[in-house]
């Protein structure tokens, strides 16, 4: 039997009826909706990849973590349109600090459209622009980029603002994303720059122990791997030692451009003769030798290195190594310098780097995320978050018996339960902030059986955000391509 539309259109009952099921129908629906309309952007631009343009669907949104006292992590997905869902790689990126949302990745190296500079790396006065990016990863992978809780536009009150806290909701997250998202079976990548070195290599334990998720690999720049090479007290010898390496680097690239081969004198000599010195403080003659060699390493005055013992502290060296012309180097490269607003003083105010770029990614992140992806919001994208790196509970994520804050025996897990999981560690030369024979200790103490044709460690010209120079973010990509299927998809 056929029904009646008339007669149902006349009835009070069948309209009652109707209107019901509307009403319920609506009510399930309004959370998704709301959602779309406040949070989620979505546009469909297109990229030139390998020299044809390739269509995209760029979401930037939140996921809400935690139930009803979690919290909202905002990212912007770039999802390459067509690809099949279960053989086209997923990449989940994020930055470190604690406190750093994305955007220096984003808009720093991986993204389509990236922070115009010069090929050595120098800043255009601001307000800058964003150019098109010759060595996106898009013709690799998709990219996810996450702001943790407290950057970017996420939300969540501080109990998240603490190292297993904070790697629980970036694993809720990636959880989450894969199932709204269908991508299960996508090949699963993380990226991390220096404390997001830390999270994407705690992750791929975390990700498969609790939540049932294998990676394909996992890309650590400037990784923070140990607290305990970084930093101790007067009988903490090993710091000093990763050091020596950088601050050559940093002397030597005012001659030429550093290689890994001409650091290799220097570092064997920072982890034997120079250590012996070091632990030998009352054998005169042979401090007195090393003092003469740390100062032809690091280019400063043999007095000064031994004032300080033959451990030179990297604010003091930061300061020293170009008071002569009064300019200050970065930390974060120790090649780029400005004047020194305090040549008469021992302080050191400002990064020629790290200031610099945090400025013009202020402007550039919001006036990109609002033009270009169609995110309208009245509240600050936090670049960068004081508040959160300087609450940080260090304390949850301690385990060494120094209290310090480790990444290897969840490395030696990841790496024995997934053999097919392979990890990319990438250093600048003249970084200071995580200096590179840090990440090489780490990885030359987890068993051979383990790294052998799974980890491997690459040297770049530049410093802790090598990929501010054009030849390292070029080379950062063709060693990021050795871990992704062939030919991408």
């Amino acid at each position: 039997m056929t029904a009646n539309p008339d007669r149902d259109k006349a009835s009070p009952r069948g309209g009652a009826l109707r209107s019901l099921l509307l009403l319920l129908a609506l009510l399930c629906l309004w959370p998704a909706v709301r959602a779309a309309a406040a949070d989620d952007a979505v546009s469909h631009p297109k990229y030139r990849l390998g020299g044809a343009e390739v269509a995209f669907t760029v979401t930037a949104g939140t996921l809400a973590i935690g139930g009803d006292h979690g919290a909202t992590l905002f990212y912007v997905a770039y999802v390459r349109d067509g690809a099949p869902a279960d053989s086209r790689p997923v990449t989940f990126v994020f930055n470190g600090g604690p406190g750093a949302s994305s955007a220096y990745l984003h808009l720093g190296a991986l993204g389509p459209r990236i922070i115009d500079m010069a090929p050595d790396g120098r800043f255009a006065p601001p307000p800058g622009r964003l150019v098109d990016n010759p060595d996106t990863w898009l013709d690799l992978s998709d990219l996810v980029f996450v702001d943790p809780v407290g950057t970017g536009y996420s939300h969540g009150d501080q109990r998240y603002w603490g190292v297993n806290e904070d790697l629980k909701s970036l694993a809720d997250f990636i959880e989450l994303y894969l199932r709204r998202n269908a991508r299960q079976l996508s090949p699963k990548y993380l990226v991390g720059e220096s404390y997001g070195g830390f999270r994407a290599a705690r992750l791929p334990d975390l990700l498969a122990s609790e939540h049932g998720i294998g990676l394909a690999g996992s890309f650590l720049i400037s990784p923070l791997l140990e607290s305990s090479l970084r930093g101790g007290d007067s009988l903490t010898l090993l710091p000093d030692a990763m050091n020596l390496p950088s601050y050559a680097a940093v002397a030597l690239e005012r001659s030429m451009t550093p290689t890994p081969a001409s650091l290799g004198e220097v570092e064997r000599y920072a982890l034997g003769p120079y250590l012996t010195a070091l632990a030998n403080p009352r054998n005169e003659a042979a401090q007195r030798i090393m003092y003469a060699q740390v100062a032809r390493y690091i280019g400063l005055p043999e007095s000064l290195v031994a004032k300080y013992g033959g451990r030179v502290p990297v604010n003091v060296f930061s300061k020293e190594i170009r008071r002569g012309e009064k300019l200050l180097v970065s930390r974060y490269d120790g090649s780029a310098v400005v004047p020194d607003p305090y040549p008469e003083t021992t302080r050191t105010a400002v990064d020629p780097i790290y200031d610099t770029l945090a400025i013009a990614l202020s402007s550039l992140v919001e006036d990109y995320l609002t033009r270009t992806l169609g995110v309208h919001r009245d509240e600050a994208y936090r670049v960068s978050n004081g508040e959160v790196s300087r609450s940080w509970n260090w304390r949850s994520g301690r385990g060494g018996g120094d209290g310090s804050i480790s990444t290897s025996s969840e490395l030696r897990e990841a790496l024995a339960t997934n053999r097919g999981l392979k990890i990319v560690v990438a250093h600048g030369m003249t970084d200071l902030v995580t200096p590179y024979l840090a990440s090489r200790y780490v990885i030359d103490h987890l068993p051979p059986g383990l790294t052998d044709g799974h980890v491997t460690l690459d040297l770049y010209p530049g410093g802790h955000m090598m990929y501010l120079r054009a030849v390292s973010r070029t080379r950062l990509h063709a060693d990021a391509a050795r871990l992704y299927p062939t030919p991408p998809l």
